[in-house]
């Protein structure tokens, strides 16, 4: 049964007025030697919300200082930049929407250049192909994080989800996604690692999942979103050899911990996979009872028609 994307919606006893949602682009507007947010970035998400967006997810917010990768990235793991954030949140919920910050560490596509002198990390060195964004410089061969960097950058996750909560924010989104660093443990391309973090795909999803865990700590299940996508920005020939596989394994982790919002992110919402007759969210709809956001160049007539009725947990 269709209906109407102005109806509100609930996730658990989160309601949003609407089932529009504004999906994160980078917009490179914080001071870029703190990372703090300013009036700009507030009034620009403050728009959004005037405008009518039932969630607003934000750009990618940086969880350590290793995990920027360009100018003018916000943090949100310094008790300032969390401060920053409240004009945001304020500015946001005086029109009734739900805004989330999406966490963000982008692994290898970064440049010492951006970071400080410090190298890129990575699950394994390997360098990214392209160039850095807006530095226009190749990709540095990045650093192999130790097993107990990966635990002290799951730790991050941690905080700056309670970071963000404590700066009033709705809920948070892992970013996942478009071959940053988490993704860079789930693709064997980027992760040649021999331990635990490494190797099978259940190793090589272990990452996300121990992220879930504690970020679920600190932020409800109900008000926690994944970003998953095939693509990746810095290797646009990449593709899952086999796509139902990925799907069943991430879905798998995603309902052992009661996730209820899962972000596929294409180019063409709708479009096929080049080793499956499906697109991504088809796949993920067969596994995934709960809720899907719709993204990618969708027409009106799209939208409306895949919008059904679901079950509202």
């Amino acid at each position: 049964m269709t209906c109407s994307i102005f109806y509100d919606y609930r996730i658990g006893n989160l309601k949003l007025d609407n089932r529009i949602v504004m999906a994160p682009m980078t917009r490179g507007f914080a001071d870029n030697h703190t990372g703090e947010v300013n009036y700009l970035i507030a009034d620009y998400y403050g728009k959004r919300a005037r405008y009518g967006a039932g969630l607003i997810i934000t750009e990618g917010v940086a969880i350590n200082e290793l995990a920027k990768g360009t100018y003018g990235i916000p943090g949100i793991y310094t008790h300032s930049q969390t401060l920053s954030w409240k004009k945001v949140t304020n500015e946001v919920h005086k029109y009734k929407t739900k805004i989330f910050a999406q966490l963000w560490h982008v692994g290898r596509l970064s440049h010492s250049e951006i970071l400080k002198g410090h190298i890129p990390v990575s699950p394994s060195p390997i360098a990214a192909k392209g160039l850095v964004h807006r530095l226009k410089q190749t990709f540095q061969t990045s650093k192999s994080l130790s097993k107990e960097e990966i635990y002290r950058t799951i730790d991050d996750y941690r905080e700056a989800a309670r970071n963000a909560m404590d700066a009033g924010f709705d809920g948070v989104e892992i970013h996942a996604a478009h071959g940053y660093l988490i993704d860079q443990f789930m693709s064997d391309k980027t992760n040649q690692r021999k331990d635990e973090f490494g190797g099978s795909l259940k190793n090589r999803l272990r990452f996300l999942d121990l992220i879930i865990k504690e970020v679920k700590k600190v932020v409800p299940k109900n008000r926690i979103s994944i970003r998953i996508s095939e693509k990746k920005d810095d290797d646009k020939d990449y593709v899952w050899e086999q796509p139902e596989e990925m799907v069943r394994a991430i879905t798998e982790i995603l309902t052992k911990h009661n996730i209820k919002i899962l972000h596929p992110s294409v180019d063409t919402y709708g479009s096929t996979l080049e080793n499956d007759k499906r697109s991504l969210h088809t796949l993920f709809r067969q596994r995934w009872d709960e809720t899907l956001i719709a993204v990618g160049n969708i027409p009106l007539t799209t939208g409306i028609s895949s919008l059904k009725k679901t079950r509202q947990t």
